[in-house]
C-alpha cells in the first residue's frame, strides 16, 4: 500500500524554525540514546534543508531575472563596478 502525502504552505521562516525544531528533537533523541527516533528527525531536516536551499536559489534566480528585466527595459546596465 502506498503511504499517502499532502501539500502544505510554508513561509521561509516557517520553514527555518521547523529545522531549528529537528534539529534540537535530533539531539534530544541523540542524548537519550533513542537513535532511531534521531535517525528520523535527521532525514526530515536533511529534506527541510534542501527545501530552504532551493527557496534561496529560487529567490537568487528570480533577482537576477529581474534585473534582467529591468536592464532590457531601460536599455541602461547597472555599472558592476560604481553602481552607475
Amino acid at each position: 500500500m502506498q503511504e499517502s502525502t499532502a501539500t502544505i504552505k510554508l513561509t521561509k521562516s516557517e520553514i527555518d524554525w521547523t529545522i531549528i525544531a529537528l534539529v534540537y528533537s535530533q539531539q534530544s533523541a541523540e542524548h537519550f540514546s533513542q537513535w532511531d527516533d534521531a535517525n528520523m528527525y535527521e532525514r526530515i531536516r536533511k529534506d527541510f534543508t534542501k527545501i530552504s536551499n532551493d527557496i534561496i536559489e529560487g529567490e537568487k534566480n528570480l533577482e537576477a531575472e529581474n534585473k534582467n528585466e529591468e536592464e532590457n527595459r531601460t536599455g541602461r546596465k547597472t555599472c558592476e563596478e560604481c553602481s552607475d
